[in-house]
């Protein structure tokens, strides 16, 4: 079986029990599965470290379409 790498200070919601408390043995609800643990820590951590070393693209320019896969804009008139 697995192995508990950490404790939850909180308990998860029920239908995510799967995910947090995979091929663990017993029942305490707080104990938490590496799997669990790496998509919490990549989900709230990823983004914002991200957006520190500056290889996120701002806000700005999500809302301008200034990607690579949008059509170009015509400027002629």
């Amino acid at each position: 079986m697995g192995r508990v790498v950490a404790k939850l200070p909180f308990v998860p919601i029920s239908f995510i029990q799967g995910i947090y408390h995979r091929n663990l043995a017993g029942e305490d609800c707080t104990d938490c599965s590496f799997i669990f643990l790496y998509i919490l820590c990549t989900m709230s951590i990823r983004q914002n470290i991200q957006k520190l070393l500056g290889l996120a693209p701002s806000r700005a320019t999500s809302k301008h379409g200034g990607g690579f896969f949008t059509p170009p804009t015509s400027m002629t008139k």
